[in-house]
């Protein structure tokens, strides 16, 4: 009998299912990593209100280290977190949970993060040109990382498998990452502000919102795109590495 296609209605309940079978390692790992970014997003977001007319050149040196500083640590830790999901579902699926110490050593840390850097200018100019060619990357290539992560590809072949697993099945795909994209980014937008109306206007205030929002609302995002590549991937007949042990 060949694989039965799936809907977007059927991903939203495969992505609930997920997050709640694994809500404590998820929560638990995005803690581990977001308690730290929040403080460091927090003290960027302060470094944006320095007046550069009052600094040295030499200080605005150090500032601009700290703000790429900042950048970089910040998509390292979702590259982490991305790939850490990943490889918790994969584990949850095949029968194969690993400690979250091993899978920290065993992540193709360079792969990622060069798949997630590339992906986020690519979708940042495609915004800025026209909306609709930005929507239109954002959906075939929002896979990217899991295949990289979930088949071992390399950052060119993580594209292009996403590509070939999304074509056919644009439009169901688009109505999964496009409406969760939009919602993490407004919980990402507002949350710096709910933490600093309960707190005020202060480095804590700005922590507290940054980290409660990565928390929160990075979790739906990471597995819905690892939930929709499995999908994906099963539904094409083909199975995921691992699985054959679990059989």
């Amino acid at each position: 009998m060949p694989p039965v296609r799936v809907g977007a209605i059927d991903l939203y309940r495969r992505i609930a299912a997920t997050c709640r079978s694994e809500a404590g390692r998820l929560l638990a790992t995005a803690a581990i990593v977001f308690i730290p970014l929040g403080l460091v997003e927090a003290l960027g977001e302060k470094l944006i209100d320095v007046d550069l007319d009052s600094l040295t050149e030499l200080e605005i040196a150090a500032l601009a280290v700290a703000a790429v500083a900042q950048g970089a640590t910040a998509l390292l830790g979702e590259v982490f977190y991305s790939g850490a999901v990943a490889a918790i579902i994969v584990g949850a699926r095949t029968g194969g949970h690993r400690p979250l110490r091993e899978i920290a050593r065993e992540l193709p840390y360079g792969r990622l993060f060069a798949v997630d850097l590339l992906f986020s200018i690519a979708l940042a100019i495609g915004l800025l040109l026209l909306i609709v060619p930005g929507i239109v990357f954002l959906t075939y290539f929002a896979l990217s990382a899991p295949a990289v992560e979930i088949e071992n590809r390399g950052v060119w072949g993580g594209f292009r498998r996403s590509a070939q697993l999304v074509r056919g099945r644009f439009w169901t795909v688009l109505a999964v990452v496009l409406p969760i994209t939009v919602g993490v980014e407004i919980l990402s937008e507002f949350g710096g502000s709910v933490g600093e109306s309960l707190l005020g206007h202060n480095l804590l205030g700005a922590w507290l919102g940054a980290t409660t929002v990565e928390i929160l609302a990075t979790p739906v995002y990471a597995v819905a795109v690892v939930v929709m590549t499995i999908a994906l991937i099963e539904e094409r007949g083909e199975r995921l590495p691992g699985s054959a042990a679990a059989d």
